[in-house]
């Protein structure tokens, strides 16, 4: 049996929010500028082994999984360059496709990445070197890392062997932004703390210019894996604009924001983020959310309904599975999406509100599939439904354990449309049986009453459980997010 090791057991309880809506940015300000970078140098490099280890928290066998170190292979031509830690920003117009940015072990202020484009094939690196190194700048500050116009690049804290998180990123009202038309892109292996406001934020806010709208620029082949992040101002990771239908106000009237394709947001761990742990908008096609652990969000809220663990806000669709979520003051999981959104092997612990309310905003697609989640000790509903619109929301082989209202699937109207199948309900959740639920092994005994007792659920693409264990293990489906072996 396949058996996920549990993600960054070593770390303090996170936090779980999501929003309904978008947080305020709050006032910026700049750091100083310190110097400009010197225009980069071909030159022979020696690191051409394996570095850094990514933590592993299971294996999701539908997509690639990057879990394995990371590698970065340099020979006599490849162009590298050192930033200096009183250098304030690097323009990469002259840099060639494949070339690496080192950043030297030690504290540093700001880092503007401005102009930097590699190809899809040869990315450009930015990795640390020689161990961690640590941004600190003020909250105050408009950001810590930040990159602008960058397009097939990556910022990876892999540059030293043994230090999972070479960078470590402290403060900035933006912790990492991703930022002016900044696309195809990767995030991995950084500690994001004490922001501000986001601690990662991807997203070009559309203004007057044309080349920030939607139809002249996607955000796409974005991955945001192994990182952690924790005691945030706003959310932990915060992708995409949350006004996909409406837009948002400009001097020249309302324009619409871009969207986003290919998202990938996975295995990573976000402690206390004072809004929603991770919130998504205007992901179009291709978004996927999995294996991360969010416990304990919205712990400073700039306004009510953004204290959920995971938002999947308008305009995204996609799936949305294999997260642990616990604490979260609001509802654990908070669905707003264009209606092709399938959501299972969540594992949702005592949320504040609702575990898994959906809503209808734009949702021109044909369903909401609610399937083999597990939700124990709700304050209110299990599964709270008023997605109206949706031609229909399957509700299959759910567990919900002990709801505050005593409602376990809650349509909010005659005019939501439901089918429900196979769900488990029950006030005690040591009916269950799990191995040891309050110490986190979530794996069913032999004679829990889940085992068997669902439907199948393979034509929604759901063939595998929460630790990635083939569905079904036998020749029927269990209930819940676990599967018996």
């Amino acid at each position: 049996m396949k058996v996920a090791k549990k993600m960054l057991n070593t770390f303090a309880t996170t936090l779980l929010a999501s929003s309904l809506m978008m947080c305020a940015k709050p006032t910026l300000k700049p750091e100083k500028p310190q110097s400009v970078v010197q225009q980069p140098s071909a030159k022979p490099d020696t690191l051409n082994s394996a570095i850094g280890t990514l933590p592993d928290a299971g294996t999701d066998p539908t997509l690639p999984d990057t879990s394995a170190p990371a590698r970065i292979i340099t020979n006599s031509v490849t162009t590298t360059i050192t930033v200096q830690p009183s250098q304030w920003y690097v323009d990469g117009s002259n840099l060639p496709a494949g070339a690496i940015i080192y950043i030297p072990a030690g504290t540093r202020g700001a880092l503007l990445l401005k102009n930097i484009k590699g190809t899809a094939l040869k990315p450009i690196v930015i990795v640390n070197k020689g161990g961690q190194v640590v941004f600190s700048v003020a909250k105050t500050a408009s950001y810590a890392l930040k990159t602008q116009n960058c397009k097939n690049f990556k910022v990876l804290g892999t540059g030293t062997a043994g230090v999972n998180f070479g960078f470590v990123v402290d403060g900035g009202n933006l912790g990492v932004s991703m930022d002016d038309l900044s696309t195809d892109f990767e995030i991995a292996n950084i500690e994001v703390k004490n922001s501000g406001f986001a601690g990662i934020m991807a997203k070009t806010d559309p203004t007057c210019d044309p080349a920030t709208q939607r139809g002249n620029f996607t955000m796409s082949n974005v991955i945001i894996h192994h990182n952690y992040i924790h005691n945030t101002g706003g959310e932990g990771i915060y992708v995409g604009n949350s006004f996909y239908k409406d837009g948002v106000s400009a001097s020249c009237g309302t324009v619409m924001p871009h969207d986003v394709k290919n998202l990938r947001i996975y295995k990573n761990v976000i402690n206390f983020s004072g809004c929603e742990g991770i919130q998504v908008g205007s992901a179009v096609a291709g978004c996927s959310v999995y294996y991360n652990t969010i416990v304990s969000p919205g712990t400073s809220p700039f306004a009510s309904g953004q204290n959920n663990g995971i938002q999947i806000g308008e305009g995204t669709g996609g799936r949305c599975f294999n997260n642990l979520v616990k604490n979260a003051p609001g509802n654990g999981i908070i669905v707003l999406g264009l209606g092709d959104n399938t959501v299972f092997n969540n594992y949702i612990i005592n949320a504040g509100e609702n575990g898994i309310f959906a809503d209808s905003r734009y949702t021109p697609g044909p369903y909401f599939r609610f399937i083999n989640n597990t939700i124990i000790a709700p304050a209110k509903d299990g599964i709270k439904l008023n997605s109206v619109i949706i031609p229909v929301n399957l509700v299959i082989n759910n567990v919900v354990i002990r709801p505050g209202t005593g409602v376990f699937i809650h349509p909010m109207n005659s005019s939501v449309k439901v089918t429900a199948l196979n769900n488990y309900t029950n006030n005690d959740v040591n009916t269950c049986k799990f191995i040891d639920f309050n110490g986190g092994n979530y794996h069913l005994q032999a004679t829990s009453p889940l085992i068997n007792a669902g439907t199948n659920a393979s034509s929604y693409g759901v063939t595998f459980d929460y630790y990635g264990t083939k569905r079904p293990a036998g020749a029927v489906f269990d209930i819940g997010a676990t599967e018996y072996q």
